[in-house]
């Protein structure tokens, strides 16, 4: 351990109001070291909680994304038909249903490239990976065969051990702490190598206010596609009684808040994996009813994701 993280420490460890922001330049030494493992545990350990007391702010963010950049892995994805959707799922469901499965299916079957990335699994919580292995979209092994699953099947579930080992040490850490920490926020941003944040879209929920302001403050400093949304449960699907609006962000820097309509949802399934997987495969096969909440949202991020594919300019309007 060769980094000596205790000027650092001193800025960002004085308590909740007496700590100081880094700058991005600061942040991205401290995570470069911090991913190449040059920072002593205890240190890390005081790090993160520190920053988890004191917030990130976009420019502290900025700067752990560049520190993260050459600990992505490249994945080749289509963008013929439509620009992919990048989708973190690192929640699961503890109290209802998980239907970011049938969310990603439908917008496959739509023809828009998926690339679902996330943990196989959350204790207490039921998976988006246990649901998609039932439905025999198991996770990927390669870069390589997630490109072909691309090809395939416009879905490809990437386990962020494959995409970022460096980020899955960091988001490990959780289970050492007991909190969350800013590998959880950098993991909603992620992109896989090469893949420009002009040619794909995120969907990324938002679980408070301060951190949507945060994230629209990071897309204010780097713009990109992005869709903002809060879910249900921390992950990216609308809530399917009264559905929050959809924030879209462009490279452009434009903004445009989406109103998707209430609506009454159908009965759903017990939220255990298998009952999920039934009945995901059932609305898929038209068995049953597809929210209309979730068809409302599938219906406009394939929309846009085709639009932007044309290399027509957006019409952000609402």
């Amino acid at each position: 351990m060769s980094f000596d993280a205790r000027p650092y420490l001193k800025e960002i460890a004085r308590g909740s109001h007496g700590a100081r922001d880094l700058t991005r330049e600061q942040a991205r030494t401290l995570f470069e070291a911090l991913f190449a493992g040059e920072i002593d545990p205890v240190a890390v350990g005081a790090m993160l909680v520190a920053l988890r007391v004191k917030g990130e702010n976009a420019a502290e963010l900025a700067g752990m994304m560049d520190a993260l950049a050459p600990h992505v892995r490249p994945i080749s994805v289509p963008t013929r038909r439509a620009l992919p959707l990048v989708i973190p799922t690192y929640n699961g469901s503890r109290k209802l249903p998980n239907l970011v499965p049938l969310l990603a299916l439908l917008l496959a079957r739509e023809g828009v490239p998926v690339v679902l990335h996330g943990v196989a699994h959350e204790a207490q919580r039921v998976s988006t990976f246990e649901i998609l292995d039932q439905l025999d979209h198991a996770p990927v092994r390669s870069s390589d065969e997630a490109g072909e699953r691309l090809e395939r099947t416009s879905l490809a579930v990437v386990p962020i051990a494959l995409l970022s080992p460096a980020l899955e040490r960091l988001l490990a850490l959780r289970l050492v702490t007991g909190v969350r920490n800013s590998g959880h926020t950098l993991a909603k941003l992620l992109l896989p190598e090469g893949l420009a944040a002009d040619r794909a879209f995120r969907l990324i929920a938002v679980t408070h206010p301060d951190f949507q302001a945060l994230m629209l403050e990071h897309f204010t400093l780097s713009p990109a596609h992005a869709f903002l949304m809060r879910g249900m449960e921390g992950e990216p699907v609308v809530r399917l009684h009264a559905p929050q609006p959809i924030e879209q962000l462009s490279p452009a820097g434009e903004r445009v808040t989406r109103l998707l309509r209430e609506c009454e949802a159908p009965p759903l399934p017990e939220r255990d994996a298998p009952s999920t997987a039934r009945w995901t495969a059932k609305v898929l096969a038209g068995e049953e009813p597809i929210p209309a909440a979730v068809a409302q949202q599938v219906a406009l991020l394939a929309g846009q994701c085709r639009e932007a594919a044309s290399h027509r300019p957006l019409r952000l309007v609402s």
